[in-house]
């Protein structure tokens, strides 16, 4: 066990080490044989990022083949901008036309600080528990992320009135299996298909980069809705979550995530998304 801990510590500061360096080809997305897993948990990938981040891009990429390889029903990705990193502070974004572009937010600053405020950007995190600033390893952590079974599932609707913006998530969990230990769910609105600027891995700045994926808001709070701490086969849990949309956000363009962890460790039990327009 002690072995296990030490193992684990030395992943995590090797992770943290990792600034926004120029990535070598050999930290490039490698692919993997993937194992069959009966009931696999959705993965739910949180990416810190930031559009002042050199190597950020090379990260979107590598998520977004993980979703192709593995399936985008198994693979959900969020983009998280924190405040208190010199990789996310706020550009000028010229296209469509001139504004200030930021895309932090305090939900994800919470979940920033939570983990430390890693120093390499980008840092992925793998279903709650499983960090890394190496973009070279994300392929093998998402593998084994979806190794582990779920006890769950996450079925969700959206209601949106476009006239008042108002949006509300209605979510049904049901348990296959016993889970004990005090869980949370937590719904977000992400955003995609956004225009903006993004520094490149070759120095220059893409004036039409496309963003995707970016944290928008907490709909429950930064830690969600405590749910229980006991559950057994067939338990059913409901409940919902509402929010008026910015006029600065394309309603067609977002997505809730809605995921249940838990409170001790924030590991992500599951996880679900749906189109809300």
């Amino acid at each position: 066990m002690k072995a296990s801990y030490l193992t684990l510590g030395l992943i995590l500061l090797a992770g943290f080490a990792t600034g926004c360096d120029n990535v070598s080809e050999d930290d490039r997305y490698i692919k993997v044989e993937k194992p069959v897993i009966d009931n696999p948990r959705t993965l739910l990938i949180m990416e810190f990022t930031g559009n002042n981040c050199l190597n950020c891009p090379t990260g979107a990429k590598t998520v977004d083949q993980i979703k192709e390889d593995e399936g985008h029903d198994r693979v959900i990705s969020v983009g998280l901008h924190p405040d208190g990193s010199i990789f996310t502070n706020p550009v000028i974004a010229t296209k469509p036309n001139r504004h200030l572009q930021d895309f932090r937010t305090e939900a994800a600053t919470v979940w920033f600080d939570y983990y430390g405020k890693p120093n390499g950007f980008p840092t992925a995190v793998f279903n709650g528990t499983s960090i890394s600033s190496s973009i070279g390893d994300w392929q093998a952590r998402a593998a084994q992320a979806l190794t582990i079974p779920a006890s769950m599932t996450i079925d969700a609707n959206c209601s949106y009135d476009s006239s008042t913006r108002d949006l509300t998530v209605d979510y049904t969990i049901n348990f296959g299996n016993t889970v004990n230990g005090r869980l949370n769910i937590l719904v977000w609105l992400v955003e995609n298909d956004i225009i903006g600027t993004q520094s490149m891995p070759d120095g220059t700045k893409d004036e039409e980069y496309v963003h995707n994926h970016v944290l928008r808001a907490a709909l429950n709070g930064n830690w969600g809705t405590s749910i229980g701490e006991a559950f057994y086969p067939e338990d059913q849990v409901t409940g919902s979550a509402s929010l008026q949309l910015s006029d600065k956000w394309v309603a067609e363009n977002c997505v809730a995530v809605v995921f249940v962890y838990r409170d001790d460790n924030k590991e992500v039990e599951q996880a679900a998304s749906i189109s809300i327009d």
